[in-house]
């Protein structure tokens, strides 16, 4: 039973002693705007800006829109595409080490463009947890999973650069 306790407690030693870094980053980010509609889902792009704290706190902004389009089968028009965009203001919190958690809170404003029949739009909380790895001093990737709302979810993967 001892040999469990200190693999664990030297890996939290070895992990507390890589400092993190500290400063502003930029990136993009890629994924699967996961909805509960039926049918193909949108595939979006975007990017993201943000600073982080010798803490592991930050903020982050990041904007994503669809690179492909989705498509639903409706009754009366048939199959029809549509997109969703994205603006959001997060807190940030990523643990110290190479490889790192991630968690971000905020407020995310969404629109839905449903091709020749309008669009909706709509805002509130959002939520993120992911990991994340340094490639190299000043690169890291990330994959995370976000709660856009209720019936939207995004998958995606980032590279980000601290500058």
């Amino acid at each position: 039973m001892r040999f469990p306790v200190k693999s664990l407690a030297a890996m939290v030693l070895l992990w507390s002693g890589v400092a993190h870094a500290e400063g502003g980053y930029f990136g993009g980010v890629a994924g699967v705007m996961s909805t509960d509609i039926e049918g193909d889902s949108p595939f979006n792009g975007g990017f993201r800006i943000g600073y982080s704290g010798a803490s592991g706190w930050g903020i982050e902004g990041e904007f994503t829109g669809s690179i492909v389009d989705g498509e639903v089968d409706t009754y009366w028009y048939g199959e029809q595409d549509y997109s969703i965009s994205t603006a959001a203001l997060y807190g940030t919190y990523r643990s110290h080490g190479d490889l790192y958690f991630k968690g971000r809170l905020g407020y995310l404003n969404e629109k839905v463009d449903f091709d020749g029949f309008g669009s909706a739009s709509d805002s509130g909380a959002s939520a993120g947890l992911g990991f994340g790895f340094k490639v190299s001093e000043n690169a890291t990737m990330e994959a995370e999973y976000t709660l856009v709302e209720e019936d939207v979810n995004f998958w995606s993967g980032s590279v980000v650069f601290r500058f």
